[in-house]
């Protein structure tokens, strides 16, 4: 597809700039020639999620409360990259921080996307990491208070049809691996 569709930037401004989000306020013409003078933009890191499967073929998840839905949320090992950070890297970082789990394996990339092209630029990347095991305590964080919780893979989908498991993210990166060993195995 050519890109005659591009908009023109008039003008940036960030109205919040902190480590983990910068909120940009654009002034922009549309390809049309309209002027808009307020599309705002959300900047964040990229973020990494782990599918992280046990020899017995359980995968870890993570129990942690959310502030911003005021409940527990059930999901898959996920964080920021850090700067200067490869994205498997940041990966096996998460895995172990948040549940304490490691892997000697690679991790197998099941793929990236935009978290919302609409508003934001970042983007998730997705991996698989198999025969993990525990090696340490999840490591504890301001505000992140987390517990490590192994489920089959029936567990897994009656979670999500049942809506225990509720983030896109996660219900998108379980069926991406489910998908993947399924074609592994044929």
């Amino acid at each position: 597809m050519e890109n005659d569709r591009k908009w023109k930037t008039v003008s940036q401004k960030y109205v919040v700039n902190t480590p983990f989000i910068k909120l940009r306020k654009d002034v922009c013409i549309t390809d049309e020639q309209d002027v808009i003078n307020d599309y705002y933009i959300c900047e964040f890191p990229n973020w990494v999620n782990v599918v992280a499967m046990t020899p017995q073929n359980e995968v870890i998840l993570v129990r942690e409360y959310r502030y911003p839905i005021d409940e527990d949320a059930i999901a898959i090992p996920a964080g920021k990259v850090e700067n200067g950070e490869n994205e498997s890297d940041a990966a096996a970082r998460e895995l172990k921080e948040e549940t304490g789990f490691c892997t000697k394996d690679d991790f197998i990339f099941l793929g990236s996307f935009y978290t919302n092209a609409a508003n934001a630029t970042n983007k998730v990347f997705t991996y698989l990491a198999t025969n993990v095991e525990q090696v340490a305590d999840p490591e504890k964080a301001v505000g992140e208070k987390t517990e490590a919780k192994k489920m089959t893979w029936e567990e897994i989908e009656k979670a999500i049809e049942s809506g225990t498991i509720n983030q896109v993210f996660s219900v998108l990166a379980l069926k991406l691996a489910e998908e993947y060993l399924r074609k592994k195995e044929r």
